[in-house]
């Protein structure tokens, strides 16, 4: 049997995931994302990244926990933080759960708005949503990602921060309105 390099795996992969016809996707004008991907398994990076781009949207992958944190601080301090973070759940040094309660802490701490952030996990079992939900998290999918299932999620969330982000600047105090 010949061996897969990770870009065949990754195409089979899709082509085995994709439905044989294709599901809607709920999009926002066709709305592009800044999107970091917290991904220690090179196939589910690979996979994630392919569904991804191909809509549009730019990825940033980190491999753990804790880099991801960093990279969020980082982005928000030049004021270019991503719409969406895609966490997994079980990744070496710092899982997303803790890595999830740093970023809501960083976020609450700066008054800033809450970063939409999906779980993703190879987990489906009772209960495993719930606690994705109490860290702060917004969405849980299970892995192998599935297009459908990642992109209705960005996009619902991603409309759902916009909604956020508009009813915060409409009940700011008159003087921090712009005219």
């Amino acid at each position: 049997m010949p061996r897969l390099n990770p870009q065949d795996l990754t195409s089979a992969l899709i082509s085995a995931l994709e439905p044989s016809t294709v599901s809607p996707v709920s999009a926002a004008n066709d709305a592009v994302f800044d999107i970091l991907l917290a991904e220690d398994n090179t196939v589910s990076q690979a996979l994630a990244v392919k569904i991804l781009e191909k809509y549009g949207h730019t990825v940033e992958i980190t491999e753990n926990g804790s880099v991801a944190v960093e990279a969020f601080k980082a982005r928000v301090q030049v004021n270019k933080p991503f719409d969406i973070i895609l966490m997994d759940i079980s990744m070496p040094f710092m899982g997303g759960m803790e890595a999830t309660e740093l970023i809501r802490a960083y976020e609450m701490h700066r008054g800033l708005l809450p970063t939409p952030i999906i779980a993703l996990t190879t987990h489906a079992m009772i209960g495993d949503r719930e606690r994705c939900l109490q860290a702060g998290m917004d969405d849980h999918i299970t892995k192998p990602l599935r297009r459908g299932e990642l992109l209705n999620s960005i996009n619902n969330l991603a409309g759902w921060q916009a909604q956020l982000a508009q009813q915060h600047f409409h009940h700011r105090p008159p003087a921090f309105t712009t005219t």
